[in-house]
């Protein structure tokens, strides 16, 4: 009996795999057969209907051969550097990007019909007329401004070319130009600052920018003297609790609708075994204890408020932000994401006399809303704590840095309005900071 359900299941496969086979056999037969693959027959020319051009690059419209024996079209360019570039599109498409001219003007491209034997058509050329390269562009309205401590470097970038930015200072013994850094953006807005030069000194800058494929633009030099800047002392920082909507004492319910649980108590500081979780964390200057931070409760609502008595009054110049030095919270969970800054317009020494209201205009003036991404630019949490790259490790290191907007009066008070975190909840979150840090001047 069990030899023959043995034979039985060997004939029901065997009936499977030439099922399969003949399926197979049938699908590709006529197609293979007819017409088959590596055949050497010149294939039919394509047929410029339309050349649209643009910054640094063109895109060529064509239409297709009535030619089963086409298996893609490839455009062969120069740019006027002398370097030879090439692109293939399938047959599929009816268009070619060509791109990498360094400057504005005509150029000639040829596009091959090949086979799927690698067969070529003779080229058909069409003539492209980019316009000025994005990086050129970019050049043209760069502007280069005194800032503290160094120079502030601004440009509108329209197409979102990736774009580098090299940054020279003229040595004033050798009169050589040195390097003293480079930026890297894709973003529409460019705003990078260069900073570690002598303050209150007339000085020589210098940028150039350079675009993916090596081209360089000339020069543009400016001589400014940077403004002076200092970290201010924290000793002299402290707390400051105002409570009305603002998240820094006794919590009032906004108008979200997020459901608190009944024992919440407010934005007070979360702890567990082992830690040292208290308010002056932010600035005890202590970066890499992870048990050192502040740390508010998990379900606190979002937005979190905490208000600083900066000791004295200062103009502000940037804002550090470190996150809890924790692999769980860098990129992810209480890491902060979206944050605000406010300066009080009151100095007094009468913390009593600040008004409550972050909504007061009058009272709070808006010194900036800052969104702090990953190093690629991007928003989006890290699934796994060790997915971190090099350069987000950099800001880890050295701090997200925020500019403040200038504006014509000291302030004394500050308080920071932390909006979302690196959490999925749009609700409530803990917000994990390990260290702050002030500069401006007195």
């Amino acid at each position: 009996m069990v030899g023959n359900n043995l034979i039985f299941w060997m004939m029901k496969q065997l009936k499977i795999v030439f099922s399969i086979a003949f399926i197979f056999f049938y699908a590709c037969g006529e197609d293979q057969l007819n017409n088959p693959t590596g055949s050497t027959e010149i294939p039919r020319q394509v047929t410029v209907k339309e050349v649209v051009n643009f910054n640094g690059a063109s895109i060529i419209y064509y239409d297709r051969p009535n030619d089963e024996n086409l298996q893609y079209v490839k455009a062969v360019w120069t740019t006027d550097d002398g370097i030879e570039y090439n692109q293939t599109a399938s047959f599929y498409t009816d268009s070619l990007l060509v791109d990498g001219f360094g400057e504005e003007g005509s150029y000639t491209v040829k596009l091959y019909s090949v086979s799927h034997g690698q067969t070529y058509s003779e080229p058909v050329e069409v003539t492209v007329n980019p316009t000025r390269p994005p990086y050129m562009v970019v050049h043209d309205n760069l502007q280069i401004l005194p800032t503290f401590m160094g120079i502030r470097v601004t440009a509108e970038n329209e197409t979102g070319a990736k774009l580098a930015f090299r940054t020279f200072k003229q040595d004033q013994a050798t009169n050589e130009w040195v390097e003293v850094g480079t930026h890297y953006t894709v973003n529409p807005n460019v705003e990078y600052f260069n900073r570690g030069h002598e303050p209150d000194i007339e000085q020589n800058f210098r940028v150039q920018v350079r675009d993916k494929w090596g081209h360089w633009s000339p020069p543009k030099d400016v001589v400014c003297a940077p403004w002076f800047e200092m970290e201010l002392p924290k000793d002299i920082f402290n707390e400051i609790a105002l409570c009305n909507l603002s998240g820094d004492g006794s919590y009032v319910p906004d108008q979200t609708g997020y459901a608190l649980p009944s024992n919440f108590w407010g934005h007070k500081m979360h702890s567990w075994s082992g830690s040292a979780v208290s308010f002056d964390r932010l600035y005890d200057g202590v970066i890499g204890a992870s048990g050192e931070c502040y740390h508010t409760k998990p379900l606190a609502p979002f937005p979190q408020h905490f208000t600083i008595d900066l000791g004295a009054q200062y103009n502000l110049s940037r804002f550090l932000l470190w996150p809890r030095n924790d692999a769980s919270n860098q990129f992810r969970g209480g890491h902060p994401q979206i944050v605000r800054i406010y300066g009080a317009s009151y100095n007094g020494d009468s913390p009593s006399e600040l008004v409550d209201d972050i909504n007061d205009e009058e009272a709070w003036l808006d010194l900036g809303l800052f969104y702090l991404s990953r190093a690629d630019g991007s928003f989006d949490p890290y699934p796994g704590t060790n997915d971190r790259t090099a350069e987000d490790n950099e800001i880890l290191a050295n701090g997200h840095e925020m500019t403040l907007n200038a504006i014509d009066q000291p302030v004394r008070y500050v308080r920071v309005q932390v909006i979302k975190t690196f959490a999925t909840s749009l609700h409530a979150g803990s917000v994990q900071i390990g260290e702050i840090s002030f500069f401006g001047a007195n």
